[in-house]
């Protein structure tokens, strides 16, 4: 049986896929931080940073900038934070990145605070969501 973030990065569990190529999958969180937080999710298994091989570190790399563009555009934030959890603090234990748009008047701190006092958004908000994105990611 494969990982959590194997299945959704393979599209084998439902996922709301933003973009994709042949190394990774971006997905939207079903816990986000703000609208159109993404993870960004290698197609072959790692766990952690330094067990991705070069091209899928540079697909990884690759994928961040393309969110990054997509959810400026998108969002008009004040900046964008990328981040990633290893070891215990993987979730999904799986590698992944998220990309994160996020505002002035938000602390850093609330972003770990987030994942336990919201609840999973729902599948219609996360499709609306994934929509509006996809018109400014560039290819």
């Amino acid at each position: 049986m494969t990982c959590l973030g194997c299945r959704l990065a393979l599209q084998e569990e439902r996922a709301f896929v933003v973009y994709e190529t042949e190394w990774v999958t971006c997905i939207l969180d079903i816990l986000p931080f703000n609208p159109g937080h993404v993870l960004i999710l290698p197609k072959r298994h790692a766990l952690d940073v330094d067990d991705l091989d070069q091209p899928t570190a540079h697909a990884v790399m690759e994928a961040s900038k393309v969110m990054s563009r997509a959810m400026k555009a998108a969002y008009q934030p004040d900046g964008i934070s990328i981040v990633q959890n290893g070891g215990m603090f993987n979730d999904l234990d799986h590698y992944h990145m998220h990309v994160v748009p996020r505002y002035e008047e938000q602390d850093f701190a609330d972003f770990y605070r987030a994942f336990t006092e919201t609840e999973p958004v729902s599948n219609e908000e996360l499709f609306k969501t994934q929509k509006y994105l996809r018109k400014y990611v560039i290819r």
